[in-house]
This record gives structure tokens, C-alpha cells and sequence, in this order.
């Protein structure tokens, strides 16, 4: 079953952070909107919504709440936008075995929003989110809903509490079984590449020590702390882990959806986790991120480093191989002077390996001694049907049976090498 999960956006801050999430090209890999056509660059989404609802009048907060100190009535909290998450089964993503190409999932999340939210701006984000826990990955539609309806100029009113929760994921279990995606089994493990989160981190706690729901909520922070990179992987890897994060006057609260009597302040709760401490630990998460994969690139290129060496000392040992091959095959040819020319072998050179037979080095050394064996050949052979005449020194063109320079360099050394054998 793919799952949904759904946030108010109510302060400018929050809102601030979601428009760099949601337009931050190093993670997204489709975007698309909903009744946007006259916002030309999508990127400035948050500005275009801003303007509709200041159009509406929903800019403000349509109702007042009486401050607890003073008993005044003021303006109360207003929520601006929802973001839902469409997190598609693992099992079902192309990157894992399964049918959903990332266009499909977008497909999926535009149909879900015409038919749920027809008459609200929107904009999608489809992720490829990884889990550095079991390094898996999967696939993710962020949504930012705009709450102001188009057609009849009320605020979009998605409810509160569980009822709003059971009304989404009904909405989705339906989409899921139209287009025939799986669906999820209580108490079962629903994903077959990607583990459930709180077994793996209840482990930790327990090893630990941790015991008393508020011990395993906190510790529950911190892992996610030592593993997130920004304040939205934080959230996101909490919430799958059971654990409720809202903002409440700049602060985050945390509950234990388990038991959610109380909720903390994150910075109460662990002095380490306030805001400055969050920040600090997302920066070390990314300066560690940074330097393995800095590793991982100096790793690449010893690795290329030593295979050039090795193709090096390849074509060293082949051409060394050839050469002794042609002082042979020179041997040879003295031995068999006189020799029909019909039966006069040939020089033969093995295959060169793979990696050096399209080298040029390689290709113009057996050029040059396969026409020094052939000269060779026709010079001690008998009967040979041809001769080449010699032209006169100073001819144009020069001599046509003087070898190269190449071949004469090869003649040279195999000479030098022939009476080196000799003593």
C-alpha cells in the first residue's frame, strides 16, 4: 500500500523550508503543478499561492483565540498550505524489481489530486528517497496544497485528528487497488527490500538500556540526529518510526504515537537536540557524507591508477613478445634461405589481449615487423615470381626497397640481440 502523511504549513519559516526542500534539484526528479498554468516558473510556487490567498482574503486567520497570560482575543495560527507525502511501496518501485517507473507514481499523485483536490494549486516533487539504514530506496511525491479553493473561494478544510488520518488512507487504498499495487498486511512485514525501522532501532535502544517510553523517545531523536541530513529527513525518518513532529511557536514537539498522552519539546527533552545542536549534528551528518564519498573517489582513482599500470605492464610483456617472436622467426629465415617461397612460412604474432589490441603503439610495432618478416621472407625464399628493382638514389620518391626507418630499427636490435645470443 503506498502511504500518505500529511503536514500543516502555518509559519514562515516552516514555509521557507519546504520551498527549498520541494525545489531543490539535486533531489527531484519530476515536478509538475495543478491549476498553475499562469505561473510561468514553477519554482516560485510559494509566491504565486501567496498572492491567491491574499486575492481570497485567507492570509490571515479567519478566527481569533483567546491568549492564555493576557485573555485577549488575537489572531490565531494559520495554516496556508498542506504537504502530503504519497511514499510508494518499495516492492512496487522499478529501481527494486517492480512496475512503477517514476512517471507512473507522478501519473498516480496527479490522478489521487484531481479527483481529491481538483479546484486547489498545486505542485508535486517525486523523490528517489534513500534509507541509510538499509540502504534501499523508494519512491516519493511531496505535495504542497494551496488551501484556497478556486471555485468556490473557501479554505480547503482537511479535519484533524485520526478520523482526517482513516479518511486519506481509505482514499489511498482505493487508488491502490485501481491501479493493483499491493496492499498492506497488519502486523506483517509489507516490504520485502525494505526493513521495518523500529525493529532495527528498538534493537539499539535495548543495547542502550533504554526502557521507559520517554527514554525510547529520546533516543529515538537522537539516532535520527546521528542519521539526518536536514530538518525534513529528520521528521520523515521519525514519523516512520512512530513518533509525531509538529512545530508549535518555532519549537518541535515530539510525541510517541504509541503513547500520545504527552508531548515534549525536542530541546527539552535533550538539551543536545535544540535548534542550534540539530543543525550542528545535520552538518556533520553531510561534512561525514561528503568525505566517504571524497573517499570513495580517491579509491576510484587508485583503482584506475592501478589498472593503467597494469595495462602498462601488459603491453610491455606483449611487445617484448613479438619482438623475441620476430628475432625467431629471423633465425628461422637464414636456416630455410633457399626455401620455396610457397613454402616459406610466414610470421605469425599471437592475439594481443583485449585491453592493448586497439592501441596504436601495439598495431604500427606488428605492422613494422610483419613487413620486416615479409621482406625477410621474399629475400631468402627461391622461386619467387617477383623482384623489386631498386630506383637510383637520387629518383624521386627514393628507393622503394630500402625499408623505413621503423623496419631498420627493428632489423638493428634484432641484430644486436641475434649476436648477443651468439657469444
Amino acid at each position: 500500500m503506498t502511504i500518505i502523511k500529511q503536514g500543516g504549513v502555518s509559519s514562515k519559516g516552516h514555509q521557507n523550508n519546504l520551498r527549498k526542500y520541494i525545489n531543490d534539484d539535486r533531489k527531484v526528479l519530476l515536478r509538475d503543478s495543478l491549476n498553475m498554468e499562469e505561473c510561468h516558473n514553477l519554482r516560485r510556487w510559494a509566491s504565486y499561492m501567496e498572492r491567491t490567498r491574499k486575492t481570497f482574503g485567507h492570509d490571515k486567520s479567519a478566527r481569533k483565540v483567546r491568549d492564555k497570560k493576557t485573555g485577549e482575543l488575537v489572531q490565531s495560527k494559520n495554516t496556508t498550505m498542506f504537504h502530503q507525502i504519497l511514499g510508494f511501496n518499495p516492492d512496487e518501485c522499478d529501481i527494486n524489481g517492480g512496475k512503477l517507473t517514476p512517471e507512473d507514481c507522478m501519473r498516480y499523485a496527479k490522478e489521487y489530486a484531481q479527483k481529491y483536490y481538483p479546484n486547489q494549486q498545486i505542485v508535486f516533487a517525486l523523490h528517489n528517497e534513500y534509507c541509510k539504514a538499509d540502504k534501499t530506496h523508494r519512491y516519493a511525491v511531496h505535495m504542497v496544497i494551496n488551501r484556497t479553493d478556486l471555485s468556490t473561494g473557501k479554505r480547503l478544510d482537511e479535519g484533524r485528528g485520526v478520523s482526517a488520518k482513516v479518511r486519506r488512507a481509505k482514499r489511498i487504498r482505493e487508488m491502490d487497488g485501481k491501479w493493483g499495487l499491493k496492499q498492506v498486511e497488519r502486523d506483517e512485514r509489507n516490504s520485502t527490500v525494505h526493513k521495518k525501522q523500529p525493529s532495527k532501532v528498538e534493537k539499539e535502544i535495548e543495547g542502550r538500556g533504554g526502557k521507559s517510553y520517554k527514554k525510547n523517545l529520546r533516543e529515538l531523536c537522537r539516532i535520527a540526529a546521528e542519521r539526518a541530513g536536514n530538518i525534513y529527513e529528520y521528521r520523515e525518518m521519525l514519523e516512520g518510526w512512530g513518533v509525531d513532529t509538529q512545530f508549535r511557536k518555532g519549537k518541535l514537539y515530539v510525541t510517541d504515537k504509541d503513547n500520545n498522552r504527552y508531548s515534549f519539546s525536542l530541546a527539552k527533552l535533550d538539551a543536545d537536540l535544540n535548534q542550534n545542536g540539530l543543525e550542528n549534528k545535520f552538518l556533520d551528518n553531510v561534512g561525514a557524507a561528503i568525505e566517504a564519498k571524497g573517499a570513495a573517489v580517491l579509491a576510484e582513482r587508485a583503482a584506475a591508477k592501478a589498472e593503467r599500470e597494469r595495462i602498462a605492464s601488459l603491453k610491455e610483456r606483449y611487445l617484448a613478445s613479438i619482438k623475441k617472436t620476430y628475432i625467431d622467426y629471423r633465425k628461422m629465415a637464414h636456416q630455410m634461405k633457399g626455401t620455396k617461397l610457397e613454402e616459406f612460412p610466414k610470421l605469425k604474432f599471437k592475439r594481443p589481449p583485449e585491453e592493448i589490441a586497439g592501441d596504436q603503439d601495439v598495431k604500427r610495432t606488428m605492422l613494422a615487423y610483419w613487413r620486416g618478416g615479409d621482406e625477410l621472407r621474399v629475400k631468402m625464399a627461391s622461386e619467387v615470381p617477383y623482384t623489386r628493382k631498386p630506383k637510383g638514389s637520387g629518383a624521386a620518391g627514393g628507393s622503394s626497397s630500402q625499408p623505413s626507418r621503423a623496419q631498420q630499427s627493428i632489423e638493428k636490435g634484432s641484430r644486436e640481440t641475434e649476436h648477443k645470443a651468439d657469444r
